[in-house]
């Protein structure tokens, strides 16, 4: 059966954008309660609907973040194209899983490495020959740890899996980042409603807590190669007992890695999650009974550029743009997310690498009016909650008093960031949108220009990956036609979809990634099953 990568359509803008709830996290005196979606639905963090409004010409909403139905088409065979010297393509008759190409990627001695979803892990050694399948009997980890009254109520060990059957048609393989030699960080889609399935409270018992195959499925896994075979180590992603004040016996959130950014020359890594993004660290050897506590778990998590609507809902969701800041901080750099709603420029150089620092710049909030000098660091952070396509109403109001967007005003307004490329030449940035194409920015977030299909920079605007050349060409792929485009320094574009043949110039372009090492090589994801590397000019 047909993988099924679901892509939505516009009427679908306002699934985009699941409710959050409660983080716990934050020096402010934000609302976080918990909610009941507008549609009185049950909250599970999938469909939002904000009325009429937002499929009134919005733009589309994106990949719903739903799982495959298991299981890929056999069938199916790409043909991949020949474009002439400095390109090569691997489609299915080289082992690429129709349907289910997710990303691509390079470590730093020139290993290749997809992301095949619900088909696992590829890898070709050395950048040439033929890629081999890893799967979760190879050691691939899509789920956490038990630990507490979580193992006690389960009758088995601290530290034992939270999932005694896990599979990669629940938790496939959806991004990619090449480290060091021999190394690849690999993120993996959480099972549905994950993001909610943690239900603990002060009065319930821990059978009532939820079920820990659900909320603790997907996150990430650092792989190491090791001959033929590999080395795993899972990043647990969440908070443990302790942690997070508002949250004393621990806060699970992120679940679904959508993208991954390995920090090189550094042991930061970066995750851009489902409800917000994370800082990893590279180096981490691994803890199943670490718990979540600060100093074993490999991670700190989690931070969103979030707001509240005029419902008490509290809007994150998506986090599939991240860029590092090229402007160097005392050799520490800022970086950049984008998600559903905002993008921030999370401020780690800015305040010497102190991730609770930064986070504060990112997510305090007050009710006071910000334009009083006592909340000038309120006024900054708001300030650093990017709107990028604007809303028609934001949180606060030209005199610095608080407003509060209704849902169907924000879900009319979604930026849908897909992917953020940073130019050292000037340090500004290009945000990506799976609706709305492609906005330049400068380093403070103030408006350069736009890319866009009616300016004829653009195919289209349906944008789900970008990437900067090193010459400072501007790579683009495409959600639904058009395959990929380059937009030279200058103005020069140049569009590939009348090369690419009909296969992949339909296909969603997924990831788009560059070399790490010299010399450089540029990598294409398409979904329905090719990789494509480019070392040419």
């Amino acid at each position: 059966m047909r993988s099924g990568w679901r892509w939505v359509g516009p009427a679908a803008v306002a699934a985009a954008i699941a409710i959050g709830v409660a983080c716990g996290g934050g020096g402010s005196d934000r609302n976080e309660s918990n909610v009941v979606p507008p549609d009185g639905g049950s909250g599970d963090g999938g469909a939002v609907d904000s009325g009429s409004a937002a499929d009134a010409g919005a733009p589309d909403a994106g990949p719903d973040g739903g799982p495959t139905d298991g299981g890929s088409d056999a069938g199916v065979i790409i043909v991949p194209p020949t474009l002439g010297p400095g390109w090569t393509f691997y489609g299915t008759a080289d082992g690429m899983p129709p349907n289910n190409v997710m990303g691509v990627t390079a470590d730093e001695d020139g290993n290749i490495y997809v992301a095949g979803g619900d088909a696992g892990l590829f890898v070709q050694r050395g950048g040439r020959g033929s890629f081999r399948q890893y799967g979760i009997g190879d050691g691939l980890h899509p789920y956490g740890y038990l630990m507490g009254d979580m193992a006690k109520l389960k009758g088995v060990p601290d530290g034992s899996p939270s999932d005694p059957n896990p599979t990669l048609a629940a938790t496939p393989v959806v991004s990619v980042a090449g480290g060091k030699a021999g190394t690849v960080f690999v993120g993996y889609q959480g099972k549905p409603h994950c993001e909610e399935a943690w239900t603990w409270d002060q009065w319930s018992k821990p059978s009532a807590w939820g079920d820990p195959a659900v909320y603790k499925s997907g996150d990430a896994d650092k792989v190491t190669l090791a001959g033929d075979a590999l080395s795993v180590v899972h990043y647990d992603i969440f908070s443990g007992p302790g942690v997070v004040a508002a949250e004393p016996v621990g806060r699970e959130k992120l679940c679904s890695i959508w993208r991954i950014v390995y920090q090189h020359g550094t042991n930061y890594l970066w995750f851009g999650g489902n409800h917000g993004f994370a800082l990893g660290k590279a180096d981490f050897a691994g803890n199943p009974t670490c718990n979540g506590q600060l100093g074993c778990a490999g991670v700190l998590e989690h931070v969103h550029p979030a707001f509240n609507d005029s419902a008490g809902n509290f809007v994150t969701e998506d986090y599939w743009g991240i860029a590092i800041d090229p402007l160097s901080q005392g050799g520490l750099h800022d970086v950049w997310f984008g998600g559903m709603a905002r993008t921030t420029r999370f401020r780690f150089g800015e305040t010497g690498g102190s991730y609770f620092d930064a986070e504060a710049r990112t997510e305090a909030w007050t009710k006071n009016n910000i334009n009083a000098p006592a909340n000038a660091a309120f006024k900054a952070a708001y300030q650093n909650r990017l709107d990028v396509w604007s809303d028609g109403v934001g949180e606060y109001d030209a005199a610095g008093n608080p407003t509060f967007p209704t849902p169907a005003q924000w879900s009319a307004g979604l930026d849908l960031v897909s992917g953020i490329a940073a130019d050292p030449a000037d340090n500004s940035v290009y945000i990506a949108s799976f609706g709305r194409g492609i906005r330049h920015l400068d380093h403070d977030g103030n408006f350069v220009g736009d890319l866009t299909a009616e300016n004829k920079t653009l195919f289209a605007n349906n944008v789900s990956a970008i990437a900067l050349d090193t010459d400072g060409s501007l790579w683009v792929g495409y959600k639904y036609e058009g395959g990929i485009s380059r937009i030279h320094k200058g103005g020069v574009v140049e569009h590939y979809a009348n090369v690419l043949g009909p296969q992949l110039e339909k296909s969603p372009v997924v990831d788009i990634q560059i070399s790490p090492i010299s010399p450089r090589k540029v990598f294409f994801a398409f979904q329905s099953g090719a990789v494509a590397v480019y070392e040419g000019n």
